[in-house]
């Protein structure tokens, strides 16, 4: 039993001596060879705003340069900055690298859009290491919503529609019938974005009154409840057919008073 503790004792002191050697060997290399750090993430951000798109908080006494290698739907751009050597960039959109108060450095995306998605990687050697950061950027379109009343093969839809959403919104109709039928739709637009709608068939005794539709969307910290105002099926149809009535009325009694002219003027 004592020689099993003495046997541990000198085991956890070698340990410990192979532990600080490791350590004192480790500083002394690292004027040659630095600790690297990898981190992935994604950001979404809104669609019009400037972006602030951050490595991380370490300032510049304690950085060496700064790489942003930047992949914008297959189309490469890099922009750079070192303690020591002019500033490069050849990236469009007026993309800079900008240092707050503090000396943290940080890209500036002004009036961000689809057209700035893609990978964003930051390379970043500091004083003791290195950190690359891959960053995948998204952007965020709030869609514009819009409600309908649409007639088809006979039949009345109450369309809720959210048109040019980045990602796509959700839409639906609140409706007290029970079971209605809806049809949801969602196109694709060339820019990216989408537009979705629902339908909602109308029974024939649903004539008037307010409809709400409800919609949410990533960037919304609510809902967004658009309404549709129903009118009298029957009372539109019937001021159709009155005014019809009284235009054939009218053009009747030109016709009449010109064919009752005609005579006259053949007599003078």
């Amino acid at each position: 039993m004592g020689h099993t503790w003495m046997l541990s004792a000198v085991c956890l002191m070698a340990t410990s001596a192979s532990i600080i050697c490791g350590g004192v060997a480790g500083s002394r290399q690292n004027v040659s060879e630095v600790s690297e750090l990898l981190v992935s993430r994604t950001e979404h951000f809104e669609e019009g705003e400037d972006v602030d798109l951050r490595c991380n908080n370490r300032t510049w006494s304690n950085t060496l340069h700064h790489i942003w290698k930047i992949n914008i739907s297959g189309v490469n751009c890099l922009i750079s900055e070192a303690a020591s050597k002019p500033r490069h960039n050849n990236c469009t959109g007026e993309k800079t690298l900008r240092n707050t108060a503090k000396g943290e450095s940080y890209l500036y995306i002004p009036h961000f859009g689809i057209k700035d998605e893609g990978t964003y990687k930051c390379e970043e050697v500091y004083v003791g290491g290195a950190e690359t950061d891959t960053i995948t950027v998204f952007a965020r379109v709030r869609p514009v919503l819009s409600t309908r009343l649409e007639h088809y093969d006979g039949q009345r839809f109450a369309v809720c529609s959210a048109a040019r959403g980045k990602p796509e919104a959700t839409v639906s109709w609140e409706e007290e019938w029970g079971s209605p039928e809806v049809t949801e739709k969602s196109t694709n637009n060339t820019d990216g974005t989408v537009t979705v709608e629902s339908w909602l068939l109308l029974p024939d005794d649903i004539t008037q009154g307010n409809l709400t539709c409800v919609a949410s969307h990533a960037s919304w910290t609510h809902n967004e409840f658009p309404i549709l105002e129903l009118s009298n099926r029957t009372d539109f149809i019937t001021i159709v057919v009155i005014s019809c009535a009284v235009l054939l009325i009218v053009v009747t009694a030109v016709v009449f008073s010109y064919a009752a002219r005609k005579p006259l003027c053949k007599l003078r």
